[in-house]
């Protein structure tokens, strides 16, 4: 029997081998949904889905980064995902048969595929021990978009507060001056991950450092106290 992945770029095997959804699917499986899939180069700002479009497909990131994003009336972006190669995207909307939630849009050139949600029900059928880790991935991006709604419902500090010490868990590192915290992003794009402008950013760092709890420096953040970012983060107080 003839394989499918024979004449599938190497670059598109390797994206959907590493895709999170199905890493416990075989390479046969794997090369199977690979010569379904539909390579397409894209630009950067090119949008890839409109909120409320038809999503009877999904797509797996090849190469560059794609952005997830709730438009605002006001303009401003809500930024739910910032993904790169072997990231799905659209998958929840796709699976149900519904309507993309959000803005997809491709923020540097690069290249995607295109995989039809039948596709990806073939797999399942064929290989049902898949649904394990599909199920799982799937439930952590309600998780996690649970978890921008509340950040969305605290103030911009707050939500700063919360950024920075999820931030410090991961790329914390401990120096003589304090934790030192790697933004990770520039601060206007830190901004639309918080659904705000960089002015009220700007003013967001101001009050921290005036509370003594951070110091900025440049693309870094130097924290003195973690437990108030912590404490700031979580909407409660002691």
């Amino acid at each position: 029997m003839t394989n499918p992945s024979t004449d599938v770029p190497r670059e598109v095997l390797v994206a959907l081998r590493e895709c999170r959804l199905w890493r416990t699917a075989s390479d046969e499986a794997v090369g199977e949904l690979a010569g379904t899939a539909r390579l397409v180069r894209v630009k950067r700002g090119q949008l890839l889905g409109s909120e409320g479009d038809p999503a009877d497909r999904f797509g797996v990131v090849v190469t560059g980064k794609v952005l997830v994003y709730y438009l605002g009336a006001d303009g401003r972006r809500v930024i739910f995902e910032d993904l790169g190669a072997g990231d799905p995207f659209g998958t929840i909307a796709a699976l149900s048969g519904g309507r993309l939630p959000a803005t997809i849009e491709a923020a540097t050139d690069g290249q995607i595929v295109w995989i039809g949600r039948e596709d990806l029900f073939k797999m399942l059928a064929n290989e049902p021990a898949v649904a394990r880790s599909l199920i799982s991935d799937l439930a952590g991006k309600v998780v996690n978009f649970t978890s921008v709604v509340q950040t969305l419902s605290m103030d911009v500090p707050a939500r700063l507060a919360r950024f920075l010490f999820q931030r410090s868990l991961t790329v914390g590192e401990t120096t003589p001056d304090g934790l030192v915290v790697e933004l990770g992003m520039a601060k206007g794009d830190l901004a639309s991950a918080l659904g705000t402008v960089p002015e009220t950013l700007s003013r967001a760092f101001g009050k921290l450092r005036d509370d003594g709890i951070l110091e900025v420096r440049g693309s870094r953040v130097v924290v003195f106290e973690v437990g108030a970012l912590a404490r700031m983060g979580s909407g409660y107080e002691d």
